[in-house]
């Protein structure tokens, strides 16, 4: 079975929408969605639809409990502060439920599924390859030998090989049973790894195989909007810098 896991869609539809067709290109047989559908962008209301329609199982994101004020704001920075004032303010009542119906891990045929550190998902950590003790924390808690991310919008794939921790360095594996994996799926709405390119991550269960995609979009589109919705101009420069 392959499966698709997208994370960090942020209220991005230009790119969600190019990541469903290249997803569907691949003859991928079911989708996961580590969170974030909402926040920082200017569709949050169309990205939830396409979230139901498309994905077969979802966690949630720090964003998208916020978006509910299911979690405070006052810690986020000022750009993803202002975005959800924003976003909370265009969200219909169904949205709202689906976004407050999703659960923080899933299970799945022996795979785990949360959006930001295994560790303690409620505690929103982010798990960067360089953050010591975020990355021994997360490895020390794990259960699965094989566990997907999202959170820092930071593709990257994570070994515990024995007694060490390696940071892969190419964008695909052949996974051992031996090993433990912590594998951040990049970002669909909001790459910040200086690649404007959406980004998210294939498994085939039957080759025992991870790859992390990358997918073009018209992100001048999403830009025109943001400005358009009186949403930070930051948020619209970051897509073309990819950080």
């Amino acid at each position: 079975m392959k499966y698709a896991i997208i994370s960090d869609i942020h209220g991005n539809v230009e790119a969600l929408q190019a990541v469903l067709k290249d997803i569907k290109s691949r003859s991928i047989d079911t989708i996961i969605c580590l969170g974030d559908i909402v926040g920082y962008y200017p569709d949050p209301e169309r990205c939830i639809e396409l979230v139901r329609d498309n994905v077969t199982d979802c966690v949630a994101g720090n964003h998208d409990y916020a978006a509910i004020n299911r979690i405070d704001i006052q810690t986020f920075t000022y750009y993803a502060y202002a975005a959800m004032e924003w976003t909370r303010n265009h969200l219909s009542d169904p949205a709202k439920e689906f976004l407050g119906s999703l659960p923080l891990t899933i299970e799945k045929n022996g795979v785990f599924f949360t959006h930001s550190s295994p560790s303690n998902p409620k505690d929103w950590i982010y798990v960067f390859p360089d953050s010591e003790d975020a990355v021994f924390e997360a490895f020390n808690s794990l259960v699965f030998r094989l566990n997907f991310i999202g959170h820092t919008h930071w593709p990257s794939i994570m070994i515990q090989e024995e007694d060490k921790i390696i940071l892969h360095s190419e964008h695909s594996i052949k996974l051992d049973k031996n090993n433990f994996y912590l594998i951040n799926v990049g970002s669909v709405g909001q790459p910040r790894d200086f690649d404007s390119r959406c980004c998210y991550a294939i498994y085939d269960s039957d080759h025992q195989e991870v790859a992390l995609a990358r997918v073009s979009y018209d992100y001048s589109i999403t830009q025109k909007k943001i400005l358009e919705n009186n949403l930070p101009a930051f948020l619209a420069q970051r897509l073309e810098k990819g950080k």
